[in-house]
């Protein structure tokens, strides 16, 4: 039951993904915007916090602040990267790094050698993920670079949120998480130039319902969240993580699909070579993740 249910999960988490690049690439909403509301809507938990308000001591709140402003840094350059490439492309060359980062940290902080498993990981994730994101004459540039970026700070905010997890409840550490997160937005605020990038919005076509599908995308997200953390608390934990090939599975799918049959919300390349590359830098990344967690 655990396993299909994070399979349903990681269909959900699908769904926000294409919803971001349609949001972003579509609707002309520029990555600061993007990030800034997604960041500041998310304060809304803040209201739960009087029934889980917990007092803990003044180190684990600034580690669980600087996770949020880590995650708030992370999340803008993802949604940058995310802006110019192939959402099918960009997910799976961002997340399937992630472990990859994982490692290294792993190792700056208390391993002292990579083990066999981790070797034979990292063997099938980096080929994976620079096979997903490479596109012809494309290799050493700024997008790739915004990528890699993208996904060594995803890796350190999932590393800051673990430690701060360890000394508080998990719903206060959230708390503190999201106001860490708003603390880097909400002074841009006070700045002319940031302030009139944030409030302005590119006239598009058919724009209507904008403000609608980005709350929906951050109730999604937010149901998202709260489903994984709930199948962590009853699920193997390994499994769980391992099973997050089926996001690039399904979001390969969708993004044939979109291509071929709703390119007004989503448009990538879907000729056959194309195709065959992405889905073996999918199996590779696949393999890679199910070696590391299991």
């Amino acid at each position: 039951m655990v396993i299909i249910l994070s399979i349903f999960q990681y269909f959900l988490q699908t769904i926000t993904d294409v919803m971001d690049k349609f949001l972003i690439s579509k609707r002309k909403i520029e990555p600061v915007n993007y990030t800034f509301y997604t960041v500041v809507t998310g304060l809304v938990l803040l209201v739960a916090w009087p029934w889980f308000f917990a007092h803990e001591s003044a180190g684990y709140i600034l580690l669980s602040m600087l996770s949020g402003a880590v995650f708030s840094l992370a999340m803008y350059v993802f949604y940058v990267a995310l802006q110019d490439g192939e959402v099918s492309r960009v997910v799976p060359f961002v997340y399937g790094l992630v472990p990859l980062f994982d490692i290294v940290f792993g190792l700056l902080g208390h391993k002292a050698f990579l083990s066999v498993t981790e070797i034979a990981a990292l063997c099938l994730l980096i080929p994976g993920a620079l096979l997903m994101g490479h596109k012809k004459g494309q290799y050493l540039t700024k997008h790739v670079g915004l990528k890699v970026l993208a996904a060594m700070l995803l890796s350190l905010y999932y590393v800051l949120w673990y430690q701060a997890s360890h000394g508080q409840p998990v719903i206060n550490n959230l708390m503190w998480n999201r106001v860490g997160a708003a603390m880097v937005l909400l002074p841009l605020l006070f700045f002319a130039a940031p302030r009139r990038k944030i409030l302005h919005a590119d006239k598009v076509e058919d724009k209507g319902h904008t403000a609608f599908l980005f709350l929906f995308k951050q109730c999604l997200g937010g149901a998202t969240f709260v489903f994984l953390s709930y199948l962590l608390a009853i699920g193997p934990v390994s499994v769980i993580n391992a099973l997050q090939g089926f996001r690039y599975v399904f979001l390969f799918i969708i993004a044939v699909f979109l291509s071929k049959k709703g390119r007004h919300i989503l448009d990538e390349d879907v000729d056959s070579a194309a195709i065959k590359q992405k889905l073996l830098a999918i199996i590779l990344i696949f393999a890679g993740t199910l070696i590391l967690f299991i």
